[in-house]
């Protein structure tokens, strides 16, 4: 049914309507209560349809669609006449018809027919609804022949226009879009098991369309509740798990009409009526706002019941409603792409499982035939002929004209611009003429079929095709396949060749299904098997069977100590914005551990009623609760990895909320969380793989009390009372003769002069319980924007029970490389980034930096002045060793894509990649001289990189659906290493370099393609590129590609980018997944490339400068010689120092000094003597 909103804000239309029209619910009202089944929509559709009026029709016939408008195919009742009862006589419409009442008044239709010969079973009778057409169609052109035109259609058609001219270009986008355009990840979705191989495992071998079935995730996981109501209700014509997309899916026509739902925000409870829109798939509640509605192709989540409890409890709404709470996550791209919450709550059980079921249904059917042109077979090409065919039969039938089965060139340009084939009209045109073998101007379904052939053509890889098969018409055999994957894609073929055999004989059924093969049948010999050209199209397009980065490798076992490794962290995880005016929020942690982040930082502060919160602390972000964090991360700790999770506290709450703390670590996360070593006596860090689905705590430790020294403070606070009773205390401090007393009646026998010795370090003053460095919470090294950068930050003490919880990474405040608390195994550092830069200038501090992360724990996080969450490179804390560098992951700049692609591969998806060699070291001990002198060795890197094309690229933001787009392609490397001139090199394309023969850190090597005109859907570049680059950190080379729009002279708009670590890339001819500026994958856009990396080899090694024997001797005695010098002047200056204090202290040289004499009292006790 029709969306109200329109019709709200738009007062011409309401002015050609009488006094006692009837409103949209009072018209299907007599409809429900007859039982009528389904009302099909298409999905294509832009603007709602009119509601009817009384004056003008009456509630039997439906209603007459206007001059320029066109209208939907409506099914009424199942063949048997029988109305159906699948929601309890709730009309309801199919995604892709229309339709209305069955009434005598109205023309009857006939199903449409199914392309091809093949019958629609079950079909319904078939009514219209209208559905603007776009002006220029030829359905448009029939209509406006038509000689049932009234004052009431003109003045309609006039407020129709006006509502387009006040729609956003934006919103056109959204209404005129038959699906979404990017990727909703899904957690817990596997696509199969993974080889050694380039060829990942599949089990599923009846996959045909295995392109797109690879990206449309199946898994669920108790994160995402309502999957399996969808899939156990019966919606429209399909009950099967995945919808078949032509049949469609039905939706209710309540939830059309609008439905009655609590609205809950921080600020207040409303009761807003939510409606469906199918046409543009918008749900929207409150007609006056703009901001007041969200797309479904937008929603990036549905939460319910216990997995949205955090939210519920956190707007202090009641438990009793939680089996109808609705959390819906979406993304307003009118705010550059920012996360957005709507909490609802339903009614009743049954409107919760209506709303959560279509919305889930609606979204996975749309991405479906969203992804459709990016798969081989007819499929979709049945489906959205079907769509589209029974639009225009139901607009002539409402114009009362015929209409035979074809579609002209408008129509055709109208339903590539739906499903994003952005190309120019003169590409479009010249496709329709080639496949209008009649030359009627029309195409019927086998030429439409043949369009869509022509249009997914790829001569690129026609080209490939017949340089690696001898007989392309024939087909690929399996030899030329095998040699294919060793010799061009560079796969191990004979580690696998079972599994290489199932992948061809996997695309060989393929082929035979397609028909395009001789033989009705597929031979049982894999000898006599042939591929044909679409299904090596299909190979290629895979990214489970010719994935774009490294497979898993056999029994992958990370067994190293984990300070071993990088680790992928996350700087203030809560927040979803900005530093200091942001939102705080579980959504933060939740989105991160999906994508493997394995170190998620927690701020805590004091919140009310003793429940500690995370926030960014004196600035105006949000806040939420702890414990909700900690639940959230258990829930999701290890979805994307089973590897171990790092908490990382920084605490500024109170020793009681402190002690809470630690009680909601233990109580939530239970066995999983690390609470004491594994071996008591061990000195090295537990491996990754000891700590699988564990959760550990960085915290700094807390102050530990000996017993003996809790019985100091006892007498203390006893002796302290005494005195002030007698009035005799001076201050808060106590002479020796006061520490004497004491002792004495405490019955503590100490000798007089261990005790004078004792009261002159210092030891007993009233400080003695004040925390000292290292039972501190861990604060930034620098002023945050407006304060005094001088004053010293108030420091917080850490309750015992909290820092014990900091078994294997506790928390040290830096002070010294060379202190015993910088050599104790499970200790960490950590350094703000201009800190950490400040240690790298510095020659000597350098050296012990990168020494001591060769063994021990480090992380260094982003600087207080990046108040817009932008982010360093971490490229030049990589290559000192560091192992955790964390970033603010909710800005997807340059060093969130090379976070990104560094633990992107199957291996590095764990979350910990293992360092290089030379910034390991040995096991041995720390102060061992050869891993402090190791020498890293150069390398000469030399790879080429030929970008062929591009496929169906996403418009620009802002762009109108008939701006060109003109995309040129630019390739970035980056390393690791320090500016040098002349350390690369770089062959073809066209160098756009900054800085002209400097790369490194900060400056890479950049080289881009020509640029295509007028062409997003396919463009063609065939630029080869060579880069040669020379460094001392091969594991750390990265390749970004980016996909720019020419705006003219140097203007540029980016389209899509990626981003890859050079050894994770596969070679050969790889298609590319493409990501927008929020880090969102595309569902259907690709880069297709070719890669050939060479072996690195080694051209200059750092050996100590050799010396001759001679030479050698004669430095070493030098240094003896030395070293005994300095050794008798240190002896001399003693000497005379002894004499002088032996003067003034009245005692004759060479004469023994007077011992005093020896206390008689008992011995003091060995512990007592312990704490003093």
């Amino acid at each position: 049914m029709a969306d109200s909103t329109a019709f709200v804000e738009d007062a011409p239309i309401n002015a050609t309507f009488s006094k006692d029209a009837a409103p949209p619910h009072e018209y299907f009202e007599p409809r429900i209560q007859q039982g009528i089944s389904t009302v099909q929509l298409d999905a294509t559709a832009s603007t709602p349809p009119l509601p009817p009026s009384k004056p003008i029709f009456t509630p039997a016939p439906p209603p007459i669609a206007p001059a320029s408008t066109h209208t939907f195919e409506a099914s009424l009742s199942s063949s048997s006449g029988e109305p159906s009862h699948a929601l309890r006589h709730k009309t309801s419409q199919t995604w892709h018809h229309s339709g209305q009442t069955q009434q005598a008044a109205s023309p009857r239709l006939a199903s449409v027919p199914s392309p091809g010969g093949r019958a629609r079973q079950n079909s319904s009778p078939i009514y219209p609804i209208s559905l603007n057409l776009i002006p220029g169609s030829s359905m448009a052109s029939a209509v406006s022949e038509s000689k049932a035109t009234s004052l009431v259609r003109r003045v309609s058609q006039k407020a129709a226009n006006k509502f387009r001219r006040r729609t956003s270009s934006t919103n056109n986008d959204h209404d005129e879009r038959t699906g979404p355009v990017l990727m909703r990840h899904r957690s817990g979705s596997q696509s199969g098991d993974q080889a050694r191989l380039g060829i990942q495992h599949h089990d599923d071998d009846d996959d045909d369309e295995c392109a797109i079935d690879d990206q449309l995730d199946g898994g669920q996981d108790e994160g995402y509740s309502t999957s399996s109501s969808i899939r156990g209700r019966s919606f429209g014509a399909s009950n099967q798990a995945r919808s078949n997309p032509s049949d469609g899916i039905a939706v209710p026509e309540e939830l059309q009409k609008g439905t009655a739902l609590t609205r809950v925000t921080r600020k207040k409870k409303t009761m807003r009526v939510f409606k469906l829109d199918v046409g543009s798939a918008k749900v929207s509640w409150d007609p006056t706002k703009q901001s007041s509605r969200f797309y479904i192709d937008d929603m990036k989540d549905v939460r319910t019941g216990a997995n949205a409890r955090n939210y519920r409890e956190e707007l202090l709404v009641s438990s009793d409603q939680e089996d109808r709470w609705i959390t819906i996550i979406y993304m307003d791209h009118e705010q550059n792409g920012k996360l957005k919450l709507l909490h609802v709550i339903a009614p009743t059980a049954e409107m919760f499982k209506l709303w959560t079921s279509t919305l889930e249904a609606i979204n996975r059917y749309r991405t479906e035939m969203m992804a459709g042109l990016a798969m081989q077979g007819e499929k979709f090409v049945d489906a959205h002929w079907r769509n589209y065919m029974a639009n225009l039969q139901t607009a002539a039938a409402a114009a009362k004209v015929d209409r035979a089965e074809r579609l002209s060139f408008a129509d055709v340009e109208r339903l590539c611009r739906g499903i994003h084939v952005n190309c120019s009209r003169e590409f479009l045109r010249k496709k329709f003429r080639k496949a209008d073998k009649d030359n009627s101007g029309y195409l019927n379904f086998q030429e439409f079929e043949k369009f869509v052939q022509l249009i997914k053509e790829r001569e690129e890889i026609e080209t490939i095709w017949k340089g690696i098969t001898k007989s392309p018409e024939a087909g690929m055999v399996r030899d030329e396949f095998r040699a294919f994957l060793r010799d061009v894609q560079k796969v191990d073929v004979e580690a696998d060749s079972a599994q290489v055999d199932k992948v061809f004989k996997k695309f060989c059924r393929q082929s035979s299904k397609m028909g395009n093969v001789a033989g009705s049948s597929l031979p049982t010999d894999p000898s006599e098997m042939r591929m044909n050209r679409e299904a090596f199209t299909s190979f290629l397009l895979s990214s489970s069977h010719n994935p774009p980065l490294l497979t898993s490798t056999a029994n992958q076992n990370l067994n190293r100590p984990i300070n071993e490794y990088y680790c992928s962290s996350s700087h203030n995880t809560y927040l979803v914005g900005r530093q200091v005016a942001g939102e705080s929020s579980v959504e933060g942690y939740i989105r991160v551990l999906q994508r493997g982040c394995r170190c998620v930082e927690i701020d805590l502060w004091d919140g009310d009623n003793g429940r500690p919160i995370v926030t960014h602390g004196h600035t105006r972000t949000t806040h939420c609760y702890f414990s909700d964090v900690v639940t959230a991360i258990r829930k999701y700790a290890f979805i994307a990895s089973p590897y171990p999770v790092i908490l990382s506290l920084e605490v500024h709450c109170s020793l009681e909320q402190q002690i809470t703390v630690a009680e909601i670590l233990v109580d939530i996360l239970g066995d999983k969380l690390v609470v004491e070593p594994f071996m008591t006596n061990s000195m090295v860090l537990p491996s990754p793989q000891e700590l699988k689905h564990r959760i550990l705590v960085k915290v700094k430790g807390g102050a530990r009390q000996e017993p003996a020294v809790k019985y100091a403070k006892i007498l203390w606070r006893n002796y302290m009372a005494k005195l002030q009773a007698s009035s005799t205390a001076k201050g808060d401090c106590l002479s020796f003769t006061d520490v004497d007393s004491l002792c004495r009646d405490a019955n503590i026998d100490c000798p007089t002069k261990i005790l004078e010795e004792t009261f002159r370090s210092g030891f007993l003053r009233t400080n003695t319980s004040s925390s000292t460095s290292s039972n501190t919470s861990e604060t930034d090294e620098q002023s945050a924007p407006g304060e005094d950068r001088k004053a010293k930050k108030p420091t917080t003490k850490i309750a015992p029970e909290l820092g014990v919880l900091g078994v294997y990474f506790r928390g040290q405040k830096f002070r010294n490389f060379a202190l015993p608390e910088s050599k104790t195994y499970n200790h960490v550092f950590s350094f703000q980034e201009k800190t950490f830069l400040k240690f790298c200038k510095d020659p000597e501090k350098k050296a012990q930096l990168e020494k001591h992360n060769n063994r021990y724990l480090m992380r260094v996080y982003p600087s207080g002045f990046r108040v817009n969450s932008s982010n360093f490179d971490p490229l030049g804390f990589w290559r000192r060793g560091v192992q955790m560098v964390a970033l603010n992951w909710q800005t997807y700049d340059l060093g969130v894509q090379l976070n990104e692609a560094m633990f992107a591969s199957a291996d590095d998806k764990s979350g910990y990649v293992l360092k290089p060699k030379a910034l390991r070291g040995p096991r041995s001990t720390f102060d061992d001289t050869t891993a402090a002198k190791q020498k890293k060795d150069k390398k000469q890197v030399t790879f080429s990189i030929e970008v062929i094309s591009a496929q169906q690229l996403s418009r620009p933001v802002g762009h109108k659906a008939d701006d060109s787009i003109d995309p040129f392609v630019e390739v970035e490397v980056f390393s690791a290493d320090d500016k040098v001139k002349g350390a690369s090199s770089g062959e073809g394309g066209i160098d756009v370099a900054a800085s002209k023969g400097v790369s490194g850190l900060g400056a890479p090597q950049k080289r881009r393609t020509k640029t295509v005109r007028d062409d997003g859907f396919h463009p063609l570049f065939k630029e080869k590129m060579t880069f040669s680059l020379v460094t001392k950190f091969e594991d750390l080379v990265f390749v970004r590609f980016s996909v720019y729009n020419a705006e003219g002279g140097d203007d540029k708009t980016l389209i899509a980018t990626y981003t890859a670590k050079l050894i994770s890339l596969q070679q050969g001819y790889r298609h590319l997944p493409l990501y927008n500026i929020q880090g969102e994958q595309y569902l259907f856009s690709r880069l297709f490339v070719k890669i050939d990396v060479e072996p690195a080899t080694l051209i200059d090694r750092d050996f100590a400068p050799h010396v001759s024997t001679i030479d050698s001797i004669k430095s070493t005695a030098k240094s003896v010689l030395a070293f005994a010098a300095e050794r008798r002047s240190i002896t001399r200056m003693r000497n005379d120092k002894d004499k002088k204090q032996e003067l003034q202290s009245g005692v004759l040289p060479g004469r023994a000094p007077q011992l005093p004499q020896e206390d008689n009292r008992p011995n003091f006790s060995a512990e007592h003597r312990r704490s003093f």
